[in-house]
């Protein structure tokens, strides 16, 4: 009896630690496909499974705004930047790099609201206050827009 109920306990916490495999593949238009079987151009990705008490997505924050480029009308120029305590003006090496990091998490966010069926953000008590379906929507549409901002 006792080696059933061990034999029992070991397959019921095997089967609790084997997760399934997840593949991941974009059609000719950019969409990914998640699915658990491979085709002929899907990776396999791995796929954190949350611990008890902490489902759900976060609502994560949009990447910072551009700063002004010292060329463009109605900016200052450097030396004032300077004498106003403000860092110097990017090269166009950084913006570039800036703009390809953007577009990566902006392209993240994008792919997992996609697949997250709730999505909440933190109140000032650190407490969850899950989105509306509303409000799923429209972090959907600032995600692509993030994505058209930065990607383009």
């Amino acid at each position: 009896m006792k080696t059933t109920r061990w034999a029992l306990l070991l397959a019921v916490l095997g089967t609790a630690a084997n997760g399934a495999e997840v593949y991941r593949s974009t059609d000719a238009n950019g969409v990914p496909t998640y699915s658990d079987r491979p085709n002929s151009n899907s990776e396999s990705i791995h796929v954190a499974t949350p611990r008890a008490g902490r489902a759900g997505n976060t609502v994560a924050a949009r990447p910072a705004a551009p700063k002004p480029n010292a060329a463009e009308p109605g900016t200052q120029p450097a030396a004032a930047n300077a004498a106003a305590g403000e860092p110097p003006q990017q090269t166009a090496a950084e913006k570039s790099a800036e703009r390809a990091k953007n577009c990566g998490v902006a392209r993240e966010r994008v792919s997992k609201y996609a697949v997250a069926h709730r999505l909440y953000r933190e109140t000032a008590g650190g407490e969850r206050e899950y989105l509306t379906d509303g409000e799923i929507d429209e972090a959907r549409a600032r995600a692509a827009a993030d994505v058209a901002t930065w990607c383009d």
